[in-house]
C-alpha cells in the first residue's frame, strides 16, 4: 500500500496518509472546487488501510482552517468510516483555532455526532 504526500495549494489542505507509520494528517483550508474528485481516492486509501492494513496505532490529525459544505460532507464519511473501523489503538485529534469560535463548533458538532471516537480537541492560534 502506498503512502500519500499531497501538498496543499490555494484550495486544498496538506494531505498525508502514512501506511508505514499509522499516520493519517489534513491541514489546511479545504474548499475544492469537486470536493467528490479531490477526496474519493483519499477515502478508498482510508479504506483500504482500515480493511487489514492499519498499523497496530493510528493517529488523525485534523487541522482544518476552514472547509466548505462539501468537506463537510466528506469529513463526515470520513469520521464514520473511522467510526467502523475503531480499535483501542486509533486516536483522532481535532485542532482547532482558540481564536475562531467557528472553528470550536466545528469540533463540536463532529464530537457529538461521533462520541464514540472520543475526538481529541487540540487549541491552536495563528
Amino acid at each position: 500500500m502506498n503512502n500519500i504526500n499531497l501538498e496543499p495549494n490555494k484550495d486544498t489542505p496538506r494531505v498525508l496518509l502514512d501506511n508505514d507509520n499509522g499516520l493519517i494528517e489534513f491541514e489546511g483550508n479545504s474548499y475544492p472546487g469537486d470536493a467528490y474528485e479531490f477526496y474519493t481516492p483519499l477515502l478508498a486509501w482510508l479504506k483500504e488501510y482500515f480493511d487489514g492494513n492499519a498499523q497496530e496505532s493510528t493517529t488523525v490529525n485534523i487541522k482544518l482552517g476552514y472547509f466548505n459544505s462539501a468537506t463537510s460532507q466528506i469529513l463526515y464519511d470520513m469520521l464514520d468510516l473511522l467510526k467502523d473501523a475503531m480499535s483501542n489503538s486509533l486516536i483522532v485529534n481535532w485542532h482547532y483555532n482558540s481564536e475562531n469560535e467557528d472553528s470550536f463548533e466545528d469540533y463540536e458538532d463532529m464530537a457529538e455526532e461521533f462520541p464514540e471516537l472520543n475526538l481529541n480537541p487540540i487549541p491552536y492560534t495563528t
